[in-house]
Protein backbone atom coordinates (compact mmCIF):
# COMPACT_ATOMS: atom_id res chain seq x y z
CA UNK A 1 0.00 0.00 0.00
CA UNK A 2 1.41 3.42 -0.80
CA UNK A 3 0.31 5.20 1.62
CA UNK A 4 1.49 2.76 4.48
CA UNK A 5 5.10 3.16 2.57
CA UNK A 6 4.91 6.98 2.68
CA UNK A 7 4.04 7.50 6.10
CA UNK A 8 6.62 4.70 7.18
CA UNK A 9 9.38 6.82 5.37
CA UNK A 10 7.93 10.13 6.82
CA UNK A 11 8.68 8.47 10.18
CA UNK A 12 12.12 7.17 9.60
CA UNK A 13 13.69 9.93 8.31
CA UNK A 14 12.10 12.50 10.85
CA UNK A 15 14.01 10.49 13.56
CA UNK A 16 16.78 10.44 11.47
CA UNK A 17 16.76 13.92 10.93
CA UNK A 18 15.13 15.64 14.59
CA UNK A 19 16.68 12.86 16.55
CA UNK A 20 12.97 12.63 18.01
CA UNK A 21 12.45 9.02 18.73
CA UNK A 22 8.85 9.65 19.84
CA UNK A 23 7.41 9.43 16.49
CA UNK A 24 4.40 6.99 15.79
CA UNK A 25 1.30 6.59 13.88
CA UNK A 26 -1.92 4.94 14.22
CA UNK A 27 -4.55 3.98 11.14
CA UNK A 28 -7.87 5.86 11.81
CA UNK A 29 -11.16 4.08 10.89
CA UNK A 30 -14.50 5.99 10.03
CA UNK A 31 -12.36 9.46 9.73
CA UNK A 32 -12.22 11.50 6.30
CA UNK A 33 -8.00 11.41 7.31
CA UNK A 34 -6.04 8.31 7.24
CA UNK A 35 -3.84 8.10 10.35
CA UNK A 36 -3.20 9.52 13.64
CA UNK A 37 0.87 10.35 13.57
CA UNK A 38 2.13 11.72 17.23
CA UNK A 39 5.45 13.42 17.59
CA UNK A 40 6.54 13.93 21.02
CA UNK A 41 3.01 13.65 22.64
CA UNK A 42 1.02 16.04 19.86
CA UNK A 43 -1.16 14.22 17.52
CA UNK A 44 -2.05 15.64 14.41
CA UNK A 45 -4.81 14.01 11.83
CA UNK A 46 -2.85 13.23 9.05
CA UNK A 47 -4.04 12.73 5.41
CA UNK A 48 -1.58 10.82 3.51
CA UNK A 49 -1.05 11.63 -0.78
CA UNK A 50 0.87 10.03 -3.33
CA UNK A 51 1.72 13.84 -4.45
CA UNK A 52 0.19 17.27 -4.06
CA UNK A 53 0.09 19.52 -6.87
CA UNK A 54 -1.63 22.39 -8.41
CA UNK A 55 -3.92 20.11 -9.95
CA UNK A 56 -5.06 18.48 -6.58
CA UNK A 57 -4.59 21.01 -4.00
CA UNK A 58 -7.37 22.48 -3.29
CA UNK A 59 -9.08 19.00 -3.16
CA UNK A 60 -7.08 18.32 -0.34
CA UNK A 61 -7.41 21.71 1.24
CA UNK A 62 -11.51 20.99 0.65
CA UNK A 63 -10.70 17.66 2.54
CA UNK A 64 -9.01 18.94 5.51
CA UNK A 65 -11.38 21.78 5.92
CA UNK A 66 -14.19 19.11 6.59
CA UNK A 67 -11.32 17.28 9.02
CA UNK A 68 -10.87 20.52 10.90
CA UNK A 69 -14.67 20.37 11.46
CA UNK A 70 -14.59 17.26 13.22
CA UNK A 71 -11.55 17.26 15.65
CA UNK A 72 -9.61 19.49 17.65
CA UNK A 73 -6.06 18.01 16.60
CA UNK A 74 -3.81 20.53 14.17
CA UNK A 75 -3.72 18.91 10.88
CA UNK A 76 -1.04 17.60 8.69
CA UNK A 77 -0.90 15.84 5.33
CA UNK A 78 2.15 13.88 4.83
CA UNK A 79 3.19 13.10 1.09
CA UNK A 80 5.80 11.86 -1.04
CA UNK A 81 6.54 15.03 -3.20
CA UNK A 82 4.74 18.22 -2.38
CA UNK A 83 4.95 21.06 -5.38
CA UNK A 84 6.65 24.39 -4.27
CA UNK A 85 3.60 26.39 -4.60
CA UNK A 86 1.26 23.87 -2.64
CA UNK A 87 3.89 23.74 -0.30
CA UNK A 88 2.57 27.87 0.37
CA UNK A 89 -0.97 26.89 0.33
CA UNK A 90 -1.50 24.47 2.86
CA UNK A 91 0.79 26.59 5.47
CA UNK A 92 -1.33 29.22 4.87
CA UNK A 93 -4.45 26.94 5.88
CA UNK A 94 -2.89 25.88 9.11
CA UNK A 95 -2.17 22.48 7.72
CA UNK A 96 1.29 20.98 8.57
CA UNK A 97 3.46 19.26 5.41
CA UNK A 98 5.55 16.77 5.93
CA UNK A 99 7.69 14.81 2.66
CA UNK A 100 8.94 11.14 2.68
CA UNK A 101 12.16 12.62 2.29
CA UNK A 102 11.82 14.26 5.72
CA UNK A 103 11.27 17.87 4.03
CA UNK A 104 8.67 19.54 6.46
CA UNK A 105 7.22 22.37 8.37
CA UNK A 106 5.74 21.47 10.98
CA UNK A 107 4.02 23.90 13.05
CA UNK A 108 1.67 23.15 16.66
CA UNK A 109 2.43 25.18 19.43
CA UNK A 110 4.71 24.08 21.13
CA UNK A 111 6.21 21.80 18.73
CA UNK A 112 8.01 23.33 15.34
CA UNK A 113 9.62 21.40 12.82
CA UNK A 114 11.41 23.19 9.70
CA UNK A 115 13.63 20.79 7.55
CA UNK A 116 14.73 21.63 4.31
CA UNK A 117 17.33 20.13 1.29
CA UNK A 118 16.26 16.76 1.63
CA UNK A 119 15.89 15.03 -1.77
CA UNK A 120 12.35 14.12 -2.38
CA UNK A 121 11.49 10.33 -2.59
CA UNK A 122 8.83 10.11 -5.53
CA UNK A 123 6.43 7.68 -5.87
CA UNK A 124 6.29 5.61 -9.45
CA UNK A 125 2.43 5.56 -10.03
CA UNK A 126 2.13 8.03 -13.27
CA UNK A 127 5.62 7.11 -15.43
CA UNK A 128 6.24 5.33 -18.49
CA UNK A 129 4.09 5.64 -21.63
CA UNK A 130 0.73 4.79 -19.89
CA UNK A 131 0.53 8.86 -19.28
CA UNK A 132 2.18 10.21 -22.03
CA UNK A 133 0.09 11.95 -24.96
CA UNK A 134 -1.17 8.79 -26.32
CA UNK A 135 -1.68 6.95 -22.79
CA UNK A 136 -3.84 9.87 -21.37
CA UNK A 137 -6.16 9.47 -24.55
CA UNK A 138 -6.31 5.87 -24.02
CA UNK A 139 -7.03 5.50 -20.38
CA UNK A 140 -9.45 8.80 -21.43
CA UNK A 141 -11.30 6.24 -23.92
CA UNK A 142 -11.31 3.45 -20.60
CA UNK A 143 -12.61 5.32 -17.91
CA UNK A 144 -14.88 6.60 -20.40
CA UNK A 145 -17.17 3.28 -20.99
CA UNK A 146 -15.63 0.34 -18.46
CA UNK A 147 -16.37 -2.13 -21.30
CA UNK A 148 -14.16 -0.42 -23.89
CA UNK A 149 -10.85 -2.44 -21.50
CA UNK A 150 -12.24 -5.80 -22.39
CA UNK A 151 -12.50 -4.82 -26.00
CA UNK A 152 -9.81 -6.84 -28.67
CA UNK A 153 -6.86 -4.51 -29.63
CA UNK A 154 -7.71 -4.39 -32.97
CA UNK A 155 -11.35 -2.99 -32.25
CA UNK A 156 -9.21 -0.23 -30.03
CA UNK A 157 -7.70 1.03 -32.28
CA UNK A 158 -9.94 0.84 -34.84
CA UNK A 159 -11.60 3.68 -32.23
CA UNK A 160 -8.92 5.39 -31.19
CA UNK A 161 -6.50 5.76 -33.51
CA UNK A 162 -3.83 5.07 -30.89
CA UNK A 163 -1.38 2.02 -32.57
CA UNK A 164 -1.50 -1.47 -31.38
CA UNK A 165 2.18 -1.54 -29.75
CA UNK A 166 0.85 1.84 -27.86
CA UNK A 167 -2.50 0.09 -27.26
CA UNK A 168 -0.86 -3.30 -25.82
CA UNK A 169 1.80 -0.96 -23.56
CA UNK A 170 -0.67 0.87 -21.67
CA UNK A 171 -2.62 -2.03 -21.11
CA UNK A 172 0.25 -3.76 -19.11
CA UNK A 173 1.10 -0.47 -17.51
CA UNK A 174 -1.68 -0.61 -15.97
CA UNK A 175 -2.11 -3.93 -14.87
CA UNK A 176 1.67 -3.47 -13.19
CA UNK A 177 -0.15 -0.50 -11.62
CA UNK A 178 -2.99 -2.76 -10.97
CA UNK A 179 -5.42 -0.85 -12.75
CA UNK A 180 -6.44 -3.79 -14.83
CA UNK A 181 -7.01 -7.28 -14.15
CA UNK A 182 -7.59 -10.06 -15.98
CA UNK A 183 -9.77 -13.09 -15.46
CA UNK A 184 -11.64 -15.89 -17.22
CA UNK A 185 -14.04 -13.75 -18.62
CA UNK A 186 -11.46 -10.82 -19.72
CA UNK A 187 -10.11 -7.58 -18.64
CA UNK A 188 -11.24 -5.26 -16.21
CA UNK A 189 -10.72 -1.51 -14.62
CA UNK A 190 -9.73 -1.88 -11.22
CA UNK A 191 -9.18 1.40 -8.31
CA UNK A 192 -10.98 3.43 -11.06
CA UNK A 193 -11.58 6.81 -8.86
CA UNK A 194 -7.77 6.25 -8.26
CA UNK A 195 -7.15 5.95 -11.76
CA UNK A 196 -9.30 8.90 -12.60
CA UNK A 197 -7.62 11.55 -10.40
CA UNK A 198 -4.12 10.27 -11.82
CA UNK A 199 -5.20 10.66 -14.97
CA UNK A 200 -6.67 14.12 -14.72
CA UNK A 201 -3.78 15.61 -13.23
CA UNK A 202 -1.20 14.71 -15.64
CA UNK A 203 -4.33 15.45 -18.03
CA UNK A 204 -4.70 18.90 -16.97
CA UNK A 205 -0.56 19.03 -16.88
CA UNK A 206 0.23 17.10 -20.06
CA UNK A 207 -2.23 16.73 -22.44
CA UNK A 208 -4.86 19.62 -22.29
CA UNK A 209 -2.42 22.63 -23.15
CA UNK A 210 -1.05 20.93 -26.24
CA UNK A 211 -4.84 20.85 -27.12
CA UNK A 212 -5.35 24.34 -26.79
CA UNK A 213 -6.70 26.62 -30.07
CA UNK A 214 -7.85 30.02 -29.37
CA UNK A 215 -9.23 31.91 -26.57
CA UNK A 216 -12.36 34.25 -27.44
CA UNK A 217 -14.83 36.28 -25.64
CA UNK A 218 -18.80 37.01 -26.24
CA UNK A 219 -19.91 39.84 -28.20
CA UNK A 220 -21.94 41.92 -25.38
CA UNK A 221 -23.16 41.40 -21.99
CA UNK A 222 -26.48 39.55 -23.52
CA UNK A 223 -24.41 36.76 -25.29
CA UNK A 224 -22.52 36.44 -21.94
CA UNK A 225 -26.00 35.99 -20.16
CA UNK A 226 -27.63 33.84 -22.05
CA UNK A 227 -24.43 31.29 -23.14
CA UNK A 228 -26.61 28.48 -23.06
CA UNK A 229 -28.84 29.47 -26.12
CA UNK A 230 -26.07 29.90 -28.41
CA UNK A 231 -26.17 26.95 -31.19
CA UNK A 232 -22.94 25.66 -30.99
CA UNK A 233 -21.79 23.99 -34.70
CA UNK A 234 -21.91 20.15 -34.75
CA UNK A 235 -19.04 18.68 -33.25
CA UNK A 236 -18.53 21.54 -30.49
CA UNK A 237 -19.32 20.88 -26.85
CA UNK A 238 -18.78 22.86 -23.55
CA UNK A 239 -16.39 21.89 -21.25
CA UNK A 240 -14.99 23.11 -17.96
CA UNK A 241 -17.58 25.40 -15.75
CA UNK A 242 -20.19 25.70 -18.67
CA UNK A 243 -20.44 21.56 -19.01
CA UNK A 244 -20.69 21.54 -15.34
CA UNK A 245 -23.76 23.84 -15.11
CA UNK A 246 -25.60 21.96 -18.18
CA UNK A 247 -24.82 18.90 -15.99
CA UNK A 248 -26.65 19.54 -12.56
CA UNK A 249 -27.19 23.79 -12.54
CA UNK A 250 -25.08 23.86 -9.73
CA UNK A 251 -21.99 25.92 -10.38
CA UNK A 252 -22.81 29.53 -12.37
CA UNK A 253 -20.12 29.47 -14.70
CA UNK A 254 -17.25 32.73 -15.13
CA UNK A 255 -14.73 30.84 -17.50
CA UNK A 256 -15.79 28.62 -20.21
CA UNK A 257 -14.59 25.81 -22.33
CA UNK A 258 -15.55 24.82 -25.57
CA UNK A 259 -14.07 21.66 -26.91
CA UNK A 260 -14.15 21.45 -30.46
CA UNK A 261 -13.82 19.20 -34.04
CA UNK A 262 -14.36 22.11 -36.38
CA UNK A 263 -12.45 24.74 -37.26
CA UNK A 264 -12.92 27.55 -34.16
CA UNK A 265 -13.60 30.33 -36.82
CA UNK A 266 -16.82 28.54 -37.03
CA UNK A 267 -17.96 29.31 -33.34
CA UNK A 268 -17.15 33.19 -34.42
CA UNK A 269 -19.86 32.32 -37.21
CA UNK A 270 -22.51 32.33 -34.60
CA UNK A 271 -22.17 36.10 -34.20
CA UNK A 272 -22.03 35.35 -30.36
CA UNK A 273 -18.41 34.89 -29.57
CA UNK A 274 -15.19 37.03 -31.37
CA UNK A 275 -11.86 36.01 -31.03
CA UNK A 276 -10.03 37.93 -28.24
CA UNK A 277 -6.33 37.35 -26.08
CA UNK A 278 -6.97 36.46 -22.57
CA UNK A 279 -10.94 35.85 -23.29
CA UNK A 280 -13.45 34.17 -21.19
CA UNK A 281 -13.94 31.23 -23.74
CA UNK A 282 -10.98 28.85 -24.21
CA UNK A 283 -10.83 26.44 -27.15
CA UNK A 284 -9.42 22.84 -26.93
CA UNK A 285 -9.25 20.44 -29.78
CA UNK A 286 -11.94 17.43 -29.78
CA UNK A 287 -9.63 14.43 -28.63
CA UNK A 288 -12.32 11.91 -28.78
CA UNK A 289 -14.78 9.91 -30.42
CA UNK A 290 -18.60 9.72 -30.25
CA UNK A 291 -19.75 10.63 -27.15
CA UNK A 292 -24.29 10.59 -26.66
CA UNK A 293 -24.77 14.04 -25.72
CA UNK A 294 -22.99 16.20 -28.63
CA UNK A 295 -23.20 19.37 -26.82
CA UNK A 296 -22.02 18.55 -23.45
CA UNK A 297 -18.58 17.14 -22.77
CA UNK A 298 -18.28 13.73 -20.71
CA UNK A 299 -18.36 13.97 -17.23
CA UNK A 300 -15.22 12.90 -16.96
CA UNK A 301 -13.74 15.49 -19.18
CA UNK A 302 -15.72 18.10 -16.73
CA UNK A 303 -14.76 17.04 -13.57
CA UNK A 304 -11.03 17.07 -14.91
CA UNK A 305 -11.90 20.49 -16.15
CA UNK A 306 -12.55 21.49 -13.14
CA UNK A 307 -10.14 20.20 -11.23
CA UNK A 308 -7.34 21.42 -13.24
CA UNK A 309 -8.33 24.95 -12.91
CA UNK A 310 -7.42 25.48 -9.24
CA UNK A 311 -10.62 27.39 -8.45
CA UNK A 312 -11.73 25.81 -5.08
CA UNK A 313 -15.73 26.41 -6.42
CA UNK A 314 -14.69 24.40 -9.06
CA UNK A 315 -13.33 21.77 -6.76
CA UNK A 316 -16.63 21.67 -4.92
CA UNK A 317 -18.42 21.72 -8.24
CA UNK A 318 -16.14 18.59 -9.28
CA UNK A 319 -16.66 16.40 -5.90
CA UNK A 320 -20.40 17.27 -6.56
CA UNK A 321 -20.00 15.12 -10.21
CA UNK A 322 -18.00 12.42 -7.90
CA UNK A 323 -21.10 12.20 -5.38
CA UNK A 324 -23.53 11.89 -8.05
CA UNK A 325 -22.14 9.24 -9.90
CA UNK A 326 -19.78 10.69 -12.56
Amino acid sequence: MVEEEIINDVIYNLKRLTSIENISFQAVIGQQYDYDLTINGMTFACEVKKQVNKANCNLVVQQLRKVKEQTDKPLMVAASHFSPEVFVVLLQEGISVVESSGNCKIVASPLFISISGQKSMLTKEAKGKAFNEAGLRLIFYFLLDDGNINKPYRQINEETGLSLGSIKNVVEELANGQYVITTSKGRFLKNKKELLDIWQTYYNQTLKPKLMVKEMEFVDVDCRRDWERIPLPDGACWGGEGGAYMTDHYLIPEQFDIYTEVPSVKLMMTKKMRFEENGSIRIYQKFWKGYENEKVAPRILIYADLMGSGNSRCIEAAQRLIENGI
